[in-house]
């Protein structure tokens, strides 16, 4: 599980700090820098797990405009292989150049280094923490990210698919593409391959079935998926409900929303991921945002999942806030800062969210 979060001059978060919990609310006005938070993971998991580089990723913009150094900071801790992980990210900004470099990388293992790269030479470290080879490596890249399978390095590999067990999105329906392409394990941002990414995990019949059985309780009359395949390397996903099949852009925003909704829980469930959703209850009506929100926290709260939710809505703040609301505030060319939700009796946390009561 995430535990913990540090981002310094970023955009709107200086020497901030934020903790998690199994299941997490963010709140906050527009602008106080809930999604920051979600764009910084996404980079960092961008960079370490998926093998990007730094300049693709972070730009000299994203500095915070009323700090004067040119340099970034970034830490995550979370539990996990018996331990407690602690990675820590510097990143210099060539100004003349607009350019990023990491300056610095270090990886430590219940308080012992894993790797330490420092301006270009990077020291392994073994599984025994035992010191490994000393080598030269890029400054565009993460050392991490670069380090082949060993039989010695297996808690820096672990840390390093971790991160790819965190689905960070805010879902577009109507940017959905129908096709399956092909089969991938990352979700993009918006849900656009979501059916390549359907495709990949329905190779898990178990967690296929799972999915279907809950939309069934969820969607009227929804039977079962298929893929018709339109081509060598391209196939269609059609949706059975009652007795009409169609083609997965022919249902309603709404539709697709419960369908990835309903998918992302179900398949997390009990794998060690952690959800980003910003907004989940964008094109879902009322009636239906309340059981995904009632399944979503008994899963958390039985340790199978952890989430971390963005939402205006009056139904997740009054069923949420209490117990695990993060309350962003910010004023104009000033950090952010995040608190717990204190919850004033007597009246609901969303009706104190709309008077811009909460936390006074």
């Amino acid at each position: 599980m995430l535990n913990r979060i540090y981002i310094d001059n970023y955009k709107c978060c200086v020497n901030l700090e934020v903790k998690f919990n199994a299941i997490n609310l963010l709140l906050g006005d527009n602008g106080s820098g809930k999604s920051t938070v979600f764009e910084v993971l996404r980079k960092i998991q961008g960079l370490v797990s998926r093998g990007r580089e730094v300049s693709d990723l972070f730009s000299i913009e994203d500095l915070t405009r009323w700090q004067t150094t040119t340099r970034q900071r970034f830490e995550l801790e979370l539990d996990g292989n018996d331990g407690r992980y602690k990675y820590e990210l510097e990143l210099e900004f060539d100004v003349a150049r607009s350019t990023a470099y990491i300056r610095r990388e270090k990886l430590f293992f219940s308080d012992k280094k894993l790797i330490d790269f420092n301006v270009g030479n990077v020291q392994l470290y073994l599984d025994d923490y035992s010191t490994g080879p000393l080598y030269p490596s890029t400054l565009s890249r993460s050392a991490i990210g670069s380090l082949p399978v060993r039989l010695d390095n297996t808690k820096l590999i672990w840390f390093k698919d971790r991160l790819k067990q965190f689905i960070i999105v805010q879902i577009n329906p109507m940017n959905m593409e129908s096709e399956n392409k092909h089969e991938t394990n990352f979700l993009e941002p918006q849900c656009r391959n979501f059916v390549s990414w359907y495709r990949e995990i329905s190779q898990n019949q178990g967690k296929a079935f799972e999915i279907s059985s809950a939309l069934k309780e969820v969607i009227d009359g929804f039977e079962y998926f298929k893929f018709d395949r339109v081509g060598e390397a391209r196939s269609i996903l059609k949706v059975q409900i009652s007795n009409s099949q169609y083609r997965f852009h022919e249902l309603s925003d709404g539709q697709r929303t419960l369908i990835t909704l309903y998918s992302l829980i179900h398949y997390a469930q009990g794998q060690n991921f952690t959800l980003w959703i910003d907004e989940p209850e964008n094109f879902v009506s009322l009636p239906e945002i309340q059981p995904w929100i009632s399944t979503l926290y008994d899963f958390c709260s039985d340790g199978e999942l952890q989430t971390l939710l963005i939402s205006h809505h009056p139904e997740y703040i009054n069923y949420l806030a209490e117990s695990v609301g993060l309350w962003f505030e910010r004023e104009q060319d000033a950090p952010v800062r995040v608190n717990p939700v204190l919850h004033k009796n007597g009246i609901e946390i969303s009706e104190l969210v709309a008077r811009g009561w909460l936390n006074e």
